[in-house]
């Protein structure tokens, strides 16, 4: 479960990303990105579900759940909530500014996390480079950790898009990721797919399905 709270801690971002960026539903819009996440090296599979919504300006809330069962951690279930704030547009060949705190809801512990996020467009963007600094508070543990994430996105088609990033936090080993997303509606219906490892012990490798609404 340590993992997944440190995904959500990093501040939740769009599919497939873990790494977030400078973005969020229009005013008045809403959004519901949920997944499955299943890893390679032993037995656990996670699902997500996060519906968000921008009630009109710069903050978007969201609220939603985390479920994993493991037979390394053991299940768990964990409640996030979130809010994100723009300070600065992503625009076309410029760069974009948010923040986020939320926290997460783990059995009695509460943990809050905070990130800042930086978000850039080169090549009339073709290429958008997304970098986060934040912190976390880890209850269990006693003590805050620092958390960073540096993603790429690539456009491949005008639906298709391509991710890479690198993620982590203090105390443990980064996580590679790299993924698609597919615009089955463009800017309404996406659909996505990763893969992701994590060289530790045990070693986790995993691959997750996603799905994303906005309306």
């Amino acid at each position: 479960m340590a993992a997944a709270l440190a995904l959500s801690g990093a501040g939740y971002a769009a599919r497939p990303f873990v790494t977030d960026d400078a973005r969020i539903v229009e005013p008045g819009g809403y959004q519901l990105e949920t997944f499955i996440k299943r890893q390679h090296s032993f037995g656990e599979k996670e699902f997500w579900f996060l519906p968000a919504h921008n009630p009109g300006g710069p903050v978007e809330f969201t609220v939603g759940g985390i479920w994993i069962d493991s037979t390394l951690d053991g299940n768990s279930r964990a409640a996030l909530a979130q809010a994100k704030t723009l300070f600065k547009k992503l625009e076309r060949n410029g760069a974009g500014y948010a923040l986020t705190l939320g926290l997460t809801r783990l059995h009695q512990d509460t943990n809050p996390y905070v990130n800042g996020i930086g978000s850039f467009s080169l090549a009339d963007d073709r290429v958008v480079l997304h970098s986060n600094l934040g912190a976390r508070r880890d209850s269990e543990a006693g003590l805050t950790r620092a958390t960073w994430g540096v993603g790429s996105e690539i456009t491949l088609t005008r639906r298709l898009y391509g991710i890479a990033e690198i993620f982590g936090e203090r105390g443990e080993k980064p996580t590679r990721h790299v993924g698609l997303r597919f615009w089955v509606v463009p800017d309404r219906v996406q659909i996505d797919s990763t893969l992701g490892e994590q060289v530790s012990s045990p070693s986790r490798r995993f691959h997750s399905i996603g799905l994303r609404l906005l309306w």
